[in-house]
């Protein structure tokens, strides 16, 4: 992966969300989702969309041109029970040279004893955490998510 970096590529498995050619990092903003395992459970969270582009291969970073973005990204909940999705939606306004991780919210404690196959959305506020080359910040914003897309 430095090596790619260092060449100025996109690093594998990168969401390029923005048109034309490849830009440096200093150029783009960027979107970065974790899997966490802990004891009993895996949750994982894929960035799937930007500003309504939906991407086939999901992705755990995605870069894009600053500006306000749409993000869209499927949460899954594995444990002893049948996986739990959820899919989520957040404004983000992006600065270059930032990379924002957001803590998108477990899947919903009141969805647990619906059927997997209910319908049911929530909105609630999320932290994002911003570190930027020479700042790091935290700040809350909106995300709408929902049993289906």
């Amino acid at each position: 992966m430095l090596l790619a970096l260092a060449a100025g590529c996109t690093p594998l498995g990168t969401i390029k969300a923005y048109p034309g050619p490849v830009r440096s990092s200093d150029e783009l903003g960027a979107v970065e989702t974790v899997l966490r395992s802990e004891t009993f459970s895996v949750t994982d969270s894929e960035i799937t969309s930007v500003d309504g582009v939906r991407f086939e291969k999901r992705g755990y970073l995605a870069q894009m041109l600053p500006g306000t973005h749409r993000i869209g990204v499927v949460g899954t909940l594995r444990s002893r029970m049948k996986p739990r999705v959820q899919h989520c939606t957040f404004d983000l306004d992006v600065v270059p040279g930032c990379t924002y991780r957001p803590s998108i919210p477990a899947y919903p404690r009141s969805a647990y004893d619906l059927p997997p196959d209910a319908d049911w959305n929530l909105t609630r506020t999320m932290t994002v955490v911003a570190e930027c080359s020479d700042t790091q910040f935290a700040i809350q914003v909106p995300i709408d998510c929902a049993s289906k897309p």
